[in-house]
Parts: C-alpha cells; sequence; structure tokens
C-alpha cells in the first residue's frame, strides 16, 4: 500500500486523498488478474467508503459537508455532528462552499457551538438562532420586528418579557408595559431593575431610559449610577439613593414635606412649593 494511504488520518489531506485513492482503486482494477477483479475492486470499495466523514469524525473548526439534500455534518470542537437543513434552500454545494438552510429548523434542533449566534428569520416576530449547541426562538418584539438583510437577520428586541432567549450578553430592553428594564444573562432576558416613575421605561433606536425617581428601599438600580441616581420612596417621606446596586436610605423628610422632583432634583420640600 503505498504510503499516502495512510495520510487519510489527517484532516487536511482527506479531499486530495480521496481523489488518489479512487484513481489508484481503478489503477487496481485494471492491471490485476481477471481471476481477481471483483476481490481488488471489492476492496477498492471498501478503502474508498472508510474517506467518508461521519458523525464522530474529526474535522477542522468551520468544515461542513451535506450528509444528503437535508442534513449537514458540522464541526464542533475538532468532530463531526449532524444537524438538519429544513428550509427550502436544504443543503447543498456552492462556490463559496457547504451552504445549510436552517429556516425551516425547529427549536432545540441540534447546531455547531462554533457557530452560536448564527441566526435567521423565523417570521416577523421572531428570530431563529444557535444557542449552546440547539436552536432556539428569539423573540423581536420590537417595532421593527425581524428583518433578513444583507445575509443577517435584524432582531428589534428593543422591548422582551422576562424568560425570552437572547443572544447578546447584557443587552438591555424594556417589557411590553414600560415598567422594568430586563437584562441578558446567559441567553435568557432577566429582570434587572423597575421604572416606577411615571415615564416607565422606554426605548428608542439605541438608546434606552429608565424613570427611576420613584422607588422602594432595597429596589435594584444600575451600579453604573452609584450615588448618582435619587429616588423617592411611592409615599414621598424618604429620599433614597443608589449604592451597591440598590436602593438605600439618603434622608427622611421632616413632617410637612414631602419628597419630590425640584428644579431637576430629588428634594423634602412643602407640597407647592
Amino acid at each position: 500500500m503505498p504510503a499516502w494511504w495512510r495520510s487519510c488520518a489527517e484532516p487536511r489531506k482527506r479531499a486530495d486523498c480521496l481523489l488518489a485513492r479512487r484513481l489508484w482503486a481503478k489503477l487496481e482494477c485494471a492491471l490485476r488478474p481477471r481471476s481477481t477483479p471483483l476481490l481488488v475492486c471489492a476492496l477498492a470499495a471498501l478503502w474508498l467508503a472508510s474517506c467518508k466523514p461521519s458523525a464522530g469524525s474529526s474535522c477542522d473548526k468551520g468544515e461542513a459537508r451535506c450528509l444528503d439534500a437535508k442534513r449537514e455534518l458540522i464541526c464542533q470542537a475538532g468532530r463531526f455532528i449532524e444537524s438538519p437543513c429544513s428550509g427550502p434552500g436544504g443543503c447543498r454545494l456552492t462556490a463559496k462552499g457547504t451552504s445549510c438552510d436552517f429556516s425551516g429548523n425547529k427549536p432545540g434542533d441540534p447546531c455547531s457551538t462554533d457557530d452560536e449566534g448564527a441566526a435567521t428569520c423565523a417570521n416577523k416576530d421572531g428570530m431563529l438562532a444557535c444557542h449552546g449547541g440547539r436552536y432556539a426562538i428569539v423573540p423581536c418584539r420590537g417595532a421593527r420586528g425581524c428583518v433578513n438583510a444583507e445575509s443577517r437577520a435584524l432582531c428589534d428586541t428593543s422591548i422582551a418579557e422576562p424568560g425570552d432567549a437572547c443572544r447578546e450578553e447584557n443587552l438591555k430592553a424594556c417589557t411590553a408595559d414600560g415598567t422594568q428594564v430586563l437584562i441578558c444573562k446567559q441567553h435568557t432576558m432577566q429582570r434587572f431593575y423597575l421604572c416606577r416613575g411615571e415615564g416607565g421605561c422606554a426605548s428608542g433606536p439605541g438608546k434606552l431610559t429608565c424613570d427611576t425617581s420613584v422607588a422602594k428601599l432595597g429596589d435594584a438600580c444600575d451600579k453604573k449610577l452609584e450615588a448618582q441616581a435619587f429616588a423617592c420612596t411611592p409615599d414621598g417621606a424618604e429620599i433614597l439613593v443608589c449604592k451597591g446596586g440598590a436602593f438605600v436610605h439618603e434622608e427622611s423628610c421632616t413632617a410637612g414635606q414631602k419628597c419630590g422632583q425640584v428644579a431637576g432634583a430629588t428634594k423634602c420640600a412643602k407640597p407647592g412649593n
């Protein structure tokens, strides 16, 4: 057996190896005595089959192969895994390489952790994205919804609900009722802090505002606003300040006074002044 035959064990040489094996197999079948052609060709077929990758075979990051019209082998941490291509385009070979249309895949279908964040719009209100080795639906509750543009899925996540899937760590959003700010942690939208003031939570292009002028003792606050954010308690009896990520007591209003906004500052003053 030629020395290059054993080089199939090296992932980077598989394509060249496969072509060489085919040529060698044809040559063997042509040169062997007529008494043994079937045996030689059968052995050659077995050797060729051993070149075909399968789930669990070694691979290079980014490498992919079509198993059939609706499935692909995609590299994950150096080993191939099987993933569906359930969209209309299926799995096919293009000038740029293997193309897998996963737009029709279902939440829970496997995807490569090497492709974390790969996404497409499942519909106007949701994006199908790869997170932690599985596809999941990321709701696009904002006014712009989900749009596929320039080979990217653009999902408006400015509005979200607790428990929504998300893909950008520390991304913030308002709840639909405008009462809270949520934050993306470990691919899930979680409660961050409340917006008890009249302005509530409002989101615009690249900007989110939260009215924390009213708060309760112990309410969470943004640590970036340490000693800068002040609030009144709902009954107006106290002034609170943001410290250590929570609102704590700063000052009690004297009899006849109530906490409120005076000339843009949080103060205790007599009502009407």
